[in-house]
């Protein structure tokens, strides 16, 4: 219920296997969720939002998409047609930070990658 209600963990029993989700992580993506990941492209192309990753990710449930940064507010859109698109698939989508606790890979976050016109990586 606190996943439901709260979209995160409060109370409740740790992963079965901790952090060793390895058949998650390196598995392939379930075909459900293929098919919303799809759809989610379909979608965030026609609006300008490109991505190039799809897989899943450390979190058991959890499934990544990398957007290619431009200077829309690509997030807000993405996240926004996470939700409705998730609904369609009779899936449920959770964008808090961390909805596991203690669990690595678990929740929305953000990666980024900085580089010149040229392609050089910028780095201090």
């Amino acid at each position: 219920m606190d996943l439901k209600f709260c979209q995160r963990t409060l109370f409740g029993a740790k992963p079965p296997k901790g952090q060793e989700m390895e058949d998650h992580y390196f598995g392939s993506i379930k075909p459900r969720v293929a098919e919303f990941m799809k759809e989610l492209d379909m979608e965030l192309w026609k609006l300008g939002v490109l991505s190039k990753t799809k897989h899943n990710e450390a979190a058991p449930s959890q499934h990544e998409l990398a957007p290619i940064f431009t200077v829309t507010n690509q997030n807000q859109i993405a996240m926004d047609l996470m939700k409705r698109i998730a609904d369609k698939h009779s899936l449920v989508c959770l964008l808090h930070e961390k909805p596991f606790a203690g669990v690595n890979g678990s929740g929305k976050h953000n990666d980024w990658s900085l580089s010149t016109s040229k392609g050089k990586n910028r780095t201090r």
